[in-house]
């Protein structure tokens, strides 16, 4: 179960599905008991894991009691997080209400073209919330969006997110819907720079064996 929690982001990306003007959706938002009331029907249906993702999760003041539930009725739960605003007192509070695992996303090895792609200088709090997580003890998969600026790069990410102690990168290859679509020009790799970086994970995998699972 993936619970978008809101539409209000600090980054600005050309491939997200976000509307332009999230900030008039926030009264639309769902309140903490209508949440609660998806994730207990869901767990009635047989859901076993929840991702609390958005958006951006943490812009939720709630976050730690929307974990706190899930944690009561038997849901594993996972973040999936920009890393912006995830501040220590934030992460032992949320271990502490039960969440389990923490996806991070990260799009690039250099952090100029991070700040470019997101719009907004993340790339030192993206690197910051890493190694906050694996401090406290969570399991964290990095998630690399894969677009044209950064494709060539698949191989330093690799070794990137293997130094940072992460247990699963996720090369995850834009998907070409609404602001994707509209951008597509800007974002689409060659067929030649697929392959290329195909051939690199092959590498990459036979290299770090069970150390880190990557999915692509």
């Amino acid at each position: 179960l993936a619970l978008e929690l809101t539409y209000r982001c600090p980054l600005k990306c050309s491939w997200c599905s976000n509307p332009l003007d999230f900030e008039d959706y926030a009264a639309l938002e769902l309140s903490t008991d209508e949440w609660r009331r998806v994730m207990r029907e869901a767990r009635a249906l047989g859901s076993l894991q929840v991702g609390f993702t958005g958006g951006e999760p943490l812009q939720r003041k709630d976050l730690e009691e929307l974990v706190a539930y899930a944690e009561e009725i038997g849901l594993y739960s996972n973040l999936i997080t920009s890393g912006v605003g995830l501040s220590e007192e934030r992460l032992i509070a949320l271990k502490q209400v039960g969440l389990k695992q923490i996806q991070l996303s990260m799009q690039s090895t250099e952090a100029a073209l991070t700040d470019e792609l997101v719009g907004a200088k993340a790339h030192l709090l993206k690197l910051e919330a890493a190694r906050l997580i694996k401090a406290h003890g969570f399991p964290m998969v990095l998630n690399m969006p894969v677009g044209r600026q950064n494709i060539t790069q698949v191989g330093a990410m690799i070794d990137y997110a293997a130094g940072l102690g992460a247990e699963y990168l996720e090369l995850a290859n834009l998907q070409y819907y609404n602001w994707a679509l509209i951008n597509r020009e800007e974002l689409m790799p060659s067929l030649e720079q697929v392959r290329a970086a195909e051939a690199v994970v092959q590498d990459k995998r036979a290299q770090l064996g069970k150390k880190m699972a990557i999915y692509y």
